[in-house]
């Protein structure tokens, strides 16, 4: 089939290579290179870098207006595939063609813009992706198709992110290769809808009070990026926590102890054991890394 692509950050690269090596990808839409790096150059997102790669025609609009609406409808797809694109698409777009957008779980599910790290943060014990129809309201079109997983209770965001591309990049193969054949079935979703908001500055602290098992589930939804922060009231060291899980035990409310080869923190409830973290400045590294540069940490609090 000939098919436009849109998508912009590299959860999306794999679902145009599993795309482009079965079909015609004629054109890719995706976000204009934008300032990165220490000098601020501009720099093309990973979808375009993809794209070019492979010898794929590239647009890279500010917005989806007429103009854009014009130069897809001169590529005449017979489908538009969508992964994190990260804008709305007009209704002339989805009302004509077919958009096939791959989402990171099980619809209803965590409609909205992160439901990567609600996932882990809800406590959900199955992760998951869906192909499903775009129409006017957010992540509420008709399924084509979903696979479920289950989560190990250890996984980061950043893990999460890599197997729901691999997974969704398969899982979109699929589905194409049924429209194709004519043999795409489509159910409305079922069950109760939850939103996944946006992440906010306020979510990268933790809130000392309550359980550790809450808390373990925050650092591993933030991690890589952009991480929860603390910082030691004493000599305001900040720390960026990648890794950590929830054990039993006490410790004074933020007193950081060295616990085996791990960093213990005191909280409302159990102890947060961080096994990855990265100083302000630093490189991440294992928290017993951290304390065999910094033995001085343990005994410091945290707020």
């Amino acid at each position: 089939m000939r098919l436009v692509f849109l998508g912009t950050p590299e959860f999306a690269v794999p679902a145009l290579s599993a795309v482009h090596a079965h079909h015609e990808v004629v054109l890719v839409v995706t976000a204009p290179p934008r300032p990165r790096g220490r000098g601020q150059k501009p720099a093309a997102t990973p979808v375009e870098s993809a794209a070019q790669a492979l010898s794929i025609q590239v647009e890279t609009p500010d917005r989806l207006d007429d103009a854009a609406v014009r130069r897809i409808e001169q590529a005449r797809p017979d489908a538009i595939c969508v992964v994190a694109y990260g804008k709305m698409l007009p209704e002339s777009i989805f009302e004509r063609w077919t958009c096939l957008n791959v989402h990171p779980s099980l619809l209803p599910r965590h409609r909205g813009a992160a439901p990567i790290p609600w996932t882990i943060w809800s406590g959900d014990k199955l992760g998951g992706v869906t192909i499903m129809r775009i129409v006017k309201q957010l992540d509420a079109g008709p399924i084509f198709l979903q696979e479920g997983f289950r989560l190990s209770g250890e996984e980061t965001a950043g893990d999460l992110l890599a197997e729901t591309a691999r997974r969704g990049a398969d899982l979109l193969a699929t589905a194409l290769a049924g429209l194709q054949q004519g043999d795409l079935p489509e159910h409305a979703q079922e069950g109760e809808s939850t939103y996944a908001r946006m992440l906010r500055q306020e979510d990268e602290r933790l809130d000392l009070d309550r359980p550790a098992v809450e808390l373990a589930r925050q650092v591993r939804a933030l991690s890589p990026r952009p991480g929860v922060r603390v910082t030691t009231q004493e000599r305001g060291l900040e720390l960026r926590l990648l890794r950590a899980a929830p054990a039993a035990g006490a410790a004074p409310r933020g007193e950081l102890r060295a616990h085996g080869e791990q960093l213990a923190i005191g909280c409302g409830e159990g102890l947060l054991l961080v096994s990855e973290l990265q100083p302000a400045g630093g490189r991440a590294q294992s928290a017993a890394d951290f304390l065999r540069g910094r033995p001085w940490a343990a005994g410091l609090r945290v707020r």
